[in-house]
């Protein structure tokens, strides 16, 4: 049997699986079906994503580490999560990787060795074969059945100090490959006068009798003679103490590239699905005969490393009876590529990952960034963090599914997307790099005539919203370049602290059930805001609404959150007072009056919300502009709509292919027949693609309709801009002559 070891040990084929099954012997194998049910494909089957598959099998290999340690410290009580045991065990203050300021720390080194995650050539280059392995607790023969091998197991649920329990377990990795090795060996040994043993079992697909069967069901190998998994008398120096997870020819999707290919590598399954790990662990690509490895240790590594960053910003918050914390982080637009770099990161869809210890549970998408935050020029440079550790039973319920790759739609979503967009609202740092990005793009004045464009553009537009109902309007009012946001020189520190001072303006106006956020400016040291017994804040009366428990300061100014109630009304009002208390010293105080006011929306009012007219601003940009370079565009790119909180713009191309072919018929004639084709070239395809833009999908689809990703419906925008420039262009030709005489200025009457 120990020959048959050294071959499984080094299986990473079907065909070697196969040949040591054979091997073993018909005749001393036993099939367990796994959960020990036969009917166990739709469990296995839940997940649609092999990537969480592979997730769950790092979790559990996490966990084994933890574990371990747990017997080590000697089976210590009190400890509410795995955060708070890694700080203990581990030195990892706050149990935060992204704590640890050196990436050569000798932390960061032992214990990434303790989880690695390989790939291997399988013999099919878009299958690699993939293992898991970990130095942690290992596992007696007797427990693979009611462990590793076991279906919706309760194993997990009292150890708070795991990452485990939310998801559906690592059995759903069987669901991507047929065959399956594990091999484990315990760290501790049930009884000392006995040598530890190796166990190992394989997994297979059993077809079943197409007359007889359904559907295929999972089983496992065992002992014929024990009814265990086979056991072997292996040195640790060839197997040490831990477990062994091998998934033959897995179907990886689009992860099984190069290792580090941006959102098509385990370097990228590895980050973005375990986003804020509890450890760090190590992933290697074995395959062609070269060995890479890489450290794991999260994305929240933008805490850390700066190169990539140019702002970043956290708060922790009161949800429900529970907490969040929001981490976000702006990158900054230096470099090669800028626009792509976010695909290092998170999903430019969806960059607002939503995690529980550090694991994915699902995001949000980028609507919330260009449509209810207005920050445009941030989307695909803005990345949110929800991070929900101590969020309350209740809300996780609601929240997680078992599958983890989706959040459930339930109201606690719409709950956790306000709070995200009112949190983010209240950081006008993001609204002045937004407005900063911008002014980059605008360099030249209007000219008359494409004013006077604009105002007929202006028309169209206005007919067109008013035909389809929506009630809104847009102006062609000239918006200057709006002065850069001085920065607010820095308060020094005081010891004792001499002034503390609210600078937002009393009467505060809210929103029932919302949250906001009280602005002030102190020379107290930051540290004085993280303790209870040195700051305090209070509503009176306690019926309006509750302070967050979070006040920030930085360079001597601050904020301090706060959320109304849901029961308070319209025309309620209240004072919030912040209280400074150093201690042995004089309390500073500062107060401000709050009053709940109708929210724009539920007005009615045609002037409010989402009914305010907009300026509408049209630009011809070439390869040399910023926004044509940072966007990637080429002769193929036709127009971009962008709308901010100010006006829409629309970007449109001066070198696409089409415009080229009539401006060089026009260039014939003479200057005034060029500008005369561009313009009228400019006025229909921004038309065009400003209908294009109203009917987005969340506009013209409803609740029941499949919702179709940002990325998808981009891409089917540019296809019909595409179109949009062959069609108007032909439309051009027809009529040349009599374009080319037309005056613009007969146009320019006032709208």
């Amino acid at each position: 049997m120990n020959e048959i070891f050294k071959e499984l040990i080094t299986a990473y084929t079907p065909k070697e699986v196969t040949n040591i099954i054979r091997k073993i012997g018909a005749n001393k194998i036993l099939w367990e079906s796994v959960g020990k049910r036969r009917n166990n494909l739709a469990t296995i089957n839940i997940g649609a994503d092999p990537a969480a598959g592979v997730t769950e099998r790092i979790t559990n290999a996490i966990d084994a580490v933890l574990e371990k340690e747990w017997k080590n410290q000697g089976e210590p009580e009190g400890f509410r999560s795995p955060r708070s045991a890694t700080q203990n065990w581990f030195g990892i203050e706050d149990g935060k990787i992204s704590k640890i300021k050196s990436a050569r720390d000798k932390k960061i080194d032992d214990l990434s060795d303790k989880v690695q995650v390989t790939l291997y050539d399988s013999g099919k280059d878009s299958k690699p074969t993939v293992e898991i392995r970990d130095k942690g607790i290992g596992l007696e023969p007797e427990d693979f059945s009611k462990t590793i091998l076991d279906l919706n197991g309760s194993n997990k649920i009292g150890k708070l100090y795991l990452m485990g329990a939310f998801g559906q377990g690592g059995s759903t990795a069987l669901a991507w490959n047929n065959y399956t090795i594990i091999i484990s060996k315990p760290h501790f040994k049930k009884d000392e006068r006995k040598k530890s043993k190796v166990s190992f079992s394989i997994v297979r697909i059993n077809p079943g009798d197409v007359d007889k069967d359904k559907h295929e069901w999972y089983e496992y190998m065992l002992d014929k003679t024990t009814g265990q998994p086979f056991t072997l008398d292996i040195d640790d120096k060839i197997f040490e103490p831990g477990t062994l997870v091998r998934h033959i020819l897995m179907d990886l999707g689009k992860y099984s590239g190069s290792m580090t290919a941006p959102q098509r590598g385990l370097w990228y399954l590895a980050h973005n699905y375990l986003f804020d790990p509890i450890i760090p662990f190590t992933i290697s690509d074995r395959r062609k005969g070269k060995t890479d490895n890489r450290t794991v240790t999260g994305n929240n590594r933008l805490l850390t490393y700066t190169e990539n960053r140019e702002y970043h910003n956290q708060v922790t918050l009161t949800f429900k009876t529970g907490k969040v914390t929001l981490y976000w982080w702006v990158l900054n637009t230096l470099g090669k590529d800028p626009r792509e770099r976010i695909k290092h990161y998170a999903s430019v869809s969806n960059p607002i990952i939503i995690t529980h210890n550090g694991q994915k549970q699902g995001t949000l998408g980028n609507g919330l960034i260009k449509n209810e935050l207005k920050l445009p020029y941030l989307d695909r440079y803005l990345i949110v963090h929800i991070e929900t550790d101590y969020l309350d039973n209740d809300s996780k319920r609601q929240l997680f599914s078992s599958t983890r790759e989706s959040l459930k739609e339930t109201s606690i979503v719409e709950e956790l997307k306000k709070l995200t967009v009112d949190t983010l609202n209240e950081d006008n740092k993001l609204k002045q790099l937004d407005k900063e990005r911008k002014q980059r793009y605008f360099t030249k004045d209007d000219t008359q005539v494409l004013d006077s464009l604009k105002k007929r553009l202006a028309r169209r537009i206005n007919t067109y919203l008013q035909s389809s109902d929506n009630g809104t309007s847009v102006t062609t009012s000239t918006v200057g370049e709006s002065s850069p946001t001085k920065k607010l020189p820095e308060i020094p520190f005081e010891d004792p602290p001499t002034f503390f001072e609210i600078t937002t303006n009393s009467p505060k106006e809210v929103y029932a059930n919302k949250s906001f956020s009280i602005k002030f400016k102190t020379d107290a040291h930051p540290n004085y805001f993280a303790k209870a017994e040195t700051f305090a804040a209070f509503i009176d009366p306690q019926s309006i609404g509750s302070y967050s428990g979070t006040a920030r300061v930085n360079n001597g100014y601050g904020i301090a959150y706060f959320k109304t109630n849901e029961e308070a009304e319209v025309g309620d009002k209240g004072e919030i007072t912040l209280d400074l208390r150093p201690i042995g010293q004089k309390s500073l105080s500062s107060s401000i009056e709050i009053e709940i006011v109708e929210r724009p929306e539920d007005s009615g009012n045609d002037d409010k919300g989402k009914n305010k007219s907009p300026n509408i601003r049209v630009d011809f940009i070439g390869e040399e502009h910023p926004f044509f370079e940072e966007n990637n565009w080429n002769e193929n790119s036709v127009a971009s709509v962008v709308s901010d909180q100010d006006e829409v713009v629309i970007y449109v191309s001066e070198e696409n292919k089409n415009l080229q072919k009539i401006v060089e018929r026009a260039q014939r004639k003479n200057d005034s027949a060029v500008q005369n084709i561009k313009n009228k070239y400019l006025e229909h395809i921004s038309f065009h693609a400003f209908v294009l833009d109203k009917n987005n999908p969340e506009s013209v689809l409803s609740k029941d309709d499949e919702e179709i990703p940002s990325e998808s419906y981009e891409k089917i925008k540019e296809s019909e801009l595409r179109n949009a420039s062959e069609t108007v262009c032909g439309m051009i030709n027809d009529f040349f002559e009599s374009i080319i005489i037309e005056s613009v200025e007969l146009e320019n009457v006032e709208i």
